[in-house]
């Protein structure tokens, strides 16, 4: 199958998962989407979860300090002479005061609390507005599949799983990869195997190689024969291995899967594999140094460049 080249617009994961969760001050709808008006009622009420929680954190503490207001006015009112009245006053205007500035520094805990409160009175509404979000998401595939793929990628910092992450692979594998893309890896591992997913893993491990990490390492370990089936599927886990020794940790790690595909690494990947080994000769490498100096013996014993550091 042909692949399409696309543009993907960029993508920040914000520090927090509920950071791009917004609300419809209007009907209370949930969304994950980056979508100017509310899908359910259509008004242009949306604003972040955070904004919420702060509006009604100091929504509350006003309630407060009016309650405060309203007794000193009462108690202002029916005193019996002037200097109850101005004792009622001046006692009242006092405790304004010392709530005001109570809230004042209280404020940050409260917006917390008031975040927490939030979300935990409308889990059901949260899991309902985004699966309104991924049926958005699908409805939109046929027409324009790379907006379907970047709202399911907005959508699945909040709505974890394999159903979604499954969507994206599925879609990742008509797309062209290129090495500037904001590609990702460990947000679309599955719990099992899936072959759509090998092959992008494999794209990913001769793109991006800073990508494949030890939950990608250990997914294709776990898969390893059903990989080997697949028509490019040593191909696939010669690029994995490729990937893994640029850190000597997943080098002493994964030392046994790469013996087993050392031979098939690039000139390049196998000169950086050979020139760890070289550089830490005492650790335990599990037979792995003395694969790569078979592999050296045999295909790179006159080669004037081995052993020079590869990035």
């Amino acid at each position: 199958m042909a692949k399409k080249p696309v543009v993907l617009r960029p993508f920040k994961a914000p520090r927090y998962s509920f950071g791009k969760l917004r609300v419809c001050k209007r009907c209370g709808q949930f969304t994950a989407l980056s979508e100017e008006r509310c899908l359910h009622c259509g008004r242009a009420a949306l604003v972040s979860v955070e904004e919420r929680a702060v509006s009604l954190a100091g929504r509350r503490m006003t309630v407060s300090l009016l309650i405060v207001a309203l007794l000193t006015a009462a108690a202002v009112y029916f005193a019996a002479d002037s200097l109850q009245r101005a004792l009622c006053a001046l006692g009242g205007l006092a405790l304004l005061a010392a709530l005001f500035a109570a809230q004042r520094k209280a404020r940050p805990a409260e917006n917390l609390r008031a975040l927490d409160e939030l979300l935990g009175r409308n889990i059901a509404a949260v899991k309902e507005g985004l699966e309104i979000n991924r049926q958005e998401a699908v409805s939109v595939l046929r027409e324009n599949d790379t907006l379907a793929y970047e709202k399911l990628r907005e959508i699945a910092v909040l709505l974890r799983g394999d159903r979604v992450a499954r969507q994206r692979v599925a879609l990742l594998h008509g797309f062209r990869l290129r090495k500037d893309m904001d590609l990702e890896m460990e947000q679309l591992l599955l719990r099992d195997f899936e072959p759509l997913l090998a092959e992008y893993i494999g794209e990913v491990a001769r793109l991006r190689r800073d990508l494949i990490k030890d939950r990608t390492l250990r997914y294709v370990q776990r898969y390893e024969a059903q990989i080997l089936e697949m028509k490019d599927g040593s191909a696939i886990l010669a690029a994995v291995a490729g990937a893994a020794v640029r850190m000597k940790r997943y080098a002493l790690l994964y030392s046994g899967f790469i013996s087993r595909y050392a031979h098939s690494l690039p000139r390049d990947r196998f000169l950086r594999l050979h020139q760890l080994i070289s550089a830490y000769p005492h650790e335990s490498w599990n037979g792995l140094d003395i694969r790569v100096q078979e592999i050296r013996e045999a295909k790179y014993r006159w080669d004037p460049d081995f052993g020079q550091a590869q990035p």
